[in-house]
């Protein structure tokens, strides 16, 4: 249901404005190497950009469907709600679910209890329109006073990632914000426990600022 859901809002914008939306599943399309970890046996999947009924349709020669028996029902391929990559059958049950990754390869324990690795073999994708979440960031007060250094760096889809501090003051500091997750426009920022510390709405190009009034007022910026 969560892949159907979510195949469901990827049609829907489908549209005009999909071009100008955050990183796109759409960037993750390609040749991608399966492995077993620790094992001999590989081959190649491709990641296609036309939508099917379980996210988006999927290349897997015969040899590959033999050498990991699970996936003879292979039909499909989407993004699940964390930023990893879904494996899935004609009806859209999932095979696999490949946990979302900061950096290097995916890896799962697969349904024949081995684990399996995936990883792209294209060139890095390129950006999306907006840029990737990726790079340095500067969290400041009304006036511009710092407040932190951020540093975030970014699942393949843009949606999900790391966060490092530095020259933060205690107050700030004190916070330990660890990871940012990128949502219908919506940046949130959270602690090394998943608590949500701020959430954060676009503003100028690059920037965003706070989006509970409630909240304190700061800006996040490139830097």
């Amino acid at each position: 249901m969560r892949i159907l859901a979510l195949s469901a809002a990827i049609l829907a914008l489908a549209g005009p404005a999909f071009a100008s939306a955050e990183p796109t599943v759409l960037d993750a399309a390609g040749a991608w190497r399966l492995s077993e970890v620790g094992g001999k046996v590989a081959c190649t999947l491709t990641l296609m950009r036309q939508a099917s009924l379980g996210g988006y349709e999927i290349k897997a020669p015969l040899a590959c469907r033999e050498a990991f028996p699970p996936l003879k029902a292979l039909a499909a391929w989407a993004p699940d709600d964390k930023g990893g990559i879904v494996l899935s059958d004609a009806q859209a049950r999932p095979i696999i679910d490949f946990p979302g990754q900061l950096r290097g390869p995916y890896e799962a324990k697969a349904p024949d209890g081995k684990t399996w690795r995936l990883e792209s073999l294209d060139a890095p994708p390129r950006p999306a329109r907006g840029g990737r979440m990726s790079g340095d960031y500067r969290l400041t007060a009304i006036g511009g006073a710092t407040l932190c250094n951020l540093a975030f760096t970014s699942n393949i889809f843009g949606s999900h990632g790391g966060i490092s501090q530095s020259a933060c003051t205690p107050a700030w500091g004190d916070k330990n914000l660890a990871a940012w997750s990128l949502h219908a426009g919506r940046l949130t920022l959270m602690d090394k426990a998943g608590k949500t510390i701020l959430v954060l709405k676009p503003s100028d190009p690059g920037a965003y600022v706070v989006a509970d009034p409630k909240a304190d007022l700061v800006t996040l910026t490139r830097r």
